[in-house]
């Protein structure tokens, strides 16, 4: 997802650091679906990788917020409790994330905003659901997405639950 990697600080090479809660959110979103996709046919295909991405952003800038974590503290937030958003509260937390000052993704939150409820928006939290779960599987229910560097580094994040 190209905007999660240039919302931020330049750094050599053309990538950008995350600067704020929801760009650090967005920009972990992306690596955890980047990950799932390898063993996922489609999962990385336009726009549902965008719409999947922006959705986990979504939750996990919500529990970010609700434990009043910034910046690069924002990879503590457990997967759980992101997919516990994602089942149980996830329209609330989209609007919460239309207040988000010069956000990235906004069309794609109005996006599914706009889709709650029917196939397009479904077919989203269908791919971050599982997304979320294969991460789990693969280290544990109380995983945190700061967890997932390392799995990512041992090869264990691409391997298929």
């Amino acid at each position: 997802m190209a905007e999660a990697v240039s919302a931020g600080v330049e750094r050599p090479g053309g990538l950008r650091e995350p600067r704020s809660r929801w760009e650090y959110a967005v920009f972990g979103a992306d690596q955890l679906v980047l990950w799932h996709g390898r063993t996922r046919p489609g999962l990385l295909d336009a726009p549902l990788r965008t719409r999947a991405v922006v959705l986990l952003g979504v939750c996990l800038a919500d529990r970010a917020t609700a434990a009043g974590l910034d910046g690069a503290a924002v990879a503590e937030v457990r997967l759980a409790d992101a997919a516990d958003v994602l089942e149980r509260y996830v329209a609330s937390a989209l609007e919460s994330c239309r207040t988000v000052p010069g956000g990235f993704g906004e069309d794609v939150v109005d996006e599914l905003l706009n889709a709650y409820g029917q196939p397009l928006f479904e077919e989203a939290r269908h791919a971050a659901r599982e997304t979320l779960a294969h991460h789990m599987a693969d280290s544990g229910p109380r995983v945190r997405l700061a967890d997932r560097r390392q799995a990512l580094l041992d090869n264990r994040g691409l391997q298929s639950s």
